[in-house]
């Protein structure tokens, strides 16, 4: 692991663990026992270390999409898919939450476009639902998939608030399976026979 992902890694985990507002250049430096000095050599200011993983995030969620549409669609993938996603966002969980700093970025847009993030991710849950549609996987009207895009939306926006109302860090595994069977479960009211197999049969194996 480089210096510069030595650094990523220790303000994430500072972060979720204090909040962003709590963590500065010179505790990430004293967990890595480097000068403030030795940080700044990589990232000037602490919003360039923000910044780098919201990147990271985004990078890995990309790379989940390819991995499902490199394969056929079916709705234990989708579900899958979905179950990365989470994972993803859990373990960014400190960069959202009360966050101020990435709202305002989101919002001007200045160096992380979430807008243009946020419109492709729209689209490719769109092509997710049309494609479960072709393969008799789920069996939904353009209305229908319309709700199933806004509903994923919703859910991947404010789940992990939700999880972490209480506990800042509760556990990954069962937090991630809640929500991830809330989302199956959903799923499963416009499933086919066929795609209602493919969702139990994921179920069982999340247990």
């Amino acid at each position: 692991m480089s210096t510069r992902e030595k650094i990523l890694h220790t303000a994430l985990e500072l972060i979720n663990d204090k909040g962003y507002v709590h963590v500065g250049v010179r505790e990430i430096g004293r967990a890595l026992k480097k000068s403030p000095g030795n940080i700044s050599y990589h990232f000037s200011k602490k919003e360039d270390i923000l910044i780098a993983l919201l990147e990271q995030y985004r990078e890995t969620n990309s790379a989940l999409y390819e991995d499902y549409f490199a394969g056929q669609p079916s709705a234990h993938r989708f579900l899958e898919l979905m179950k990365g996603i989470f994972d993803s966002q859990f373990r960014y969980r400190g960069v959202f939450i009360g966050n101020q700093f990435v709202k305002e970025e989101i919002q001007s847009g200045n160096r992380y476009d979430y807008r243009a993030t946020y419109q492709q991710r729209l689209s490719g849950f769109t092509r997710i639902f049309r494609e479960l549609r072709e393969s008799k996987h789920l069996q939904v009207s353009d209305e229908d998939i319309e709700f199933l895009v806004a509903h994923i939306a919703l859910v991947g926006r404010f789940w992990i608030y939700e999880a972490t109302l209480f506990d800042k860090s509760p556990n990954q595994e069962s937090t991630v399976k809640h929500y991830l069977d809330l989302l199956a479960r959903q799923i499963s009211l416009f499933a086919t026979p066929l795609g209602a197999q493919d969702i139990s049969e994921f179920r069982v194996s999340q247990e």
